[in-house]
């Protein structure tokens, strides 16, 4: 199925020269937000300060990175918040810590001005956190939410879902909460506009193809449901995929590293929790205007970001851990094309430059594994990103064109770099049979009877 609406099919055909005008300085932002230590940026308008009164006014990326960071804590339990002022003593210099005993008193330090990011307990008395941070999306939707929950609150978790960013288990190591409010911080950096931030930081989930809905509860229904079926319909949509990974790949769980495979993230989960969230997403998905696709576009988007997913996971066959990561990398690739933005992005409002960003932002935004955001900010142009081996990007970058090239679609406005390619060890022969290798995946897409149930 082809794409007929003007928003992504057209974006793809952009001028070459004129995308990467574009995304250099939108490059060098993602380099700082995934480098440890800030990067040297140049002056670029959208970045913020914030004056006394709350109000935002657009700055320079050097005084928006001199402000310190306003981070705001939450908890009912008086000594919790003295022990985190005690342990985060360090970051005084970075950050403007204020600490509220209770969601109430937390409302009236967020009238009081705005927040970076807000970190609240789950299980408070009166308000919980789940509810105060949904206050917090209104009131301030540029913050990022960070929630902290008792391990055994898997009900809990999947309440804050749809209004936290990021999840923590309590009780929680210092190191990982600096690090991970850190992180938080550093995003913001990705997007030079104040205004895309908030519309990145207000979406709750992406939107889904109901039909996805349907099969899933379906297939969790019979009795001898699978592990495996129930991968074959979560990795057809973009929405529901992304949502299960930023809920498995968050602290909340306590894994000892982040699981980059959909069957991992499937078994993991449950059966029984997969159910109750897609339950929660099907209620959730009946709301309008969640993006700027019409539902055949929202189709075709879905099925060529599956191709590429399987594209790149051929080409990273010989090693089955990269081989589930470029997979993941494919499926969420256009992830930034499943939000609606209001205004324009820049000066085009259908920049796959900024798209690319958006959908990195989206990624770092919900804790999922660095490589996948450099792979999805990157992959239009890999060469903006250090590196002198054949990686993750490289495999998203040529899977992305044979997609393309496989389904028929209009170009992607810039032919493969034989050039670049070479440099990093793939010659002409290589490609030719990863090219060979994509007509067979795209083939056999073809005739999967669970594939054409969505066309």
């Amino acid at each position: 199925m082809e794409i007929s609406g003007p928003d992504f099919q057209s974006s793809r055909s952009d001028d070459s020269a004129n995308l990467l005008s574009e995304q250099r300085p939108a490059m060098h932002r993602v380099a700082a937000a995934l480098s440890p230590v800030p990067l040297e940026a140049p002056p670029a308008s959208g970045s913020v300060t914030v004056p006394s009164n709350g109000a935002r006014v657009p700055d320079s990326v050097e005084e928006a990175a001199k402000r310190l960071k306003r981070i705001l804590f939450v908890d009912d339990d008086a000594n919790v918040l003295l022990g985190l002022r005690n342990v985060l003593r360090t970051k005084r210099r970075e950050w403007e810590m204020v600490f509220a005993i209770g969601a109430e008193e937390a409302l009236v330090k967020l009238a009081d001005g705005p927040f970076d990011v807000v970190v609240s307990d789950m299980r408070m008395p009166g308000m919980d956190g789940a509810t105060l941070l949904g206050r917090v999306e209104q009131m301030q939707p540029s913050a990022v939410r960070i929630i902290l929950s008792g391990q055994t609150e898997l009900e809990s978790a999947i309440k804050s879902v749809f209004v936290a960013h990021m999840f923590l288990s309590k009780p929680c190591d210092p190191v990982l909460l600096q690090g991970v409010v850190d992180r938080a911080c550093r995003l913001n950096a990705i997007l030079s506009s104040d205004e895309l931030r908030a519309t990145a930081c207000k979406v709750q989930m992406l939107p889904t193809a109901s039909k996805t809905y349907l099969a899933l509860n379906d297939a969790l229904m019979a009795p001898t449901c699978s592990v495996a079926t129930v991968v074959r319909i979560v990795e057809r949509d973009v929405g529901l995929c992304a949502k299960l990974l930023q809920l498995v790949s968050s602290a909340f769980f306590g894994l000892p590293g982040k699981i980059s495979s959909l069957a991992d993230t499937v078994t993991y989960l449950g059966f029984s929790t997969i159910k109750n969230l897609a339950l929660a997403l099907e209620t959730f998905s009946t709301a309008a205007d969640s993006s700027d696709l019409a539902v055949d576009d929202l189709l075709a988007l879905q099925s060529h970001s599956l191709l590429t997913g399987r594209i790149a996971r051929k080409i990273q066959s010989k090693d089955v851990k990269k081989a589930e990561e470029a997979f993941l990398a494919g499926v969420l690739h256009e992830v930034g094309w499943l939000v609606r933005v209001n205004g324009t992005l820049g000066q085009n409002p259908h920049s796959p430059a900024e798209r690319a960003l958006l959908g990195a932002y989206l990624i770092g935004l919900w804790g999922l594994p660095h490589t996948l955001m450099e792979a999805v900010a990157y992959h239009r142009e890999p060469h903006l990103l250090a590196h002198s081996t054949f990686g993750l990007v490289d495999s998203l970058y040529i899977a992305d064109h044979l997609a393309t090239e496989m389904q028929d679609r209009e170009p992607a406005g810039q032919k493969l770099d034989l050039g670049y390619l070479a440099g990093i060890g793939i010659d002409e022969e290589q490609l030719a049979n990863m090219r060979l290798a994509a007509k067979t995946t795209a083939e056999l897409a073809i005739g999967d009877p669970m594939e054409e149930s969505h066309d």
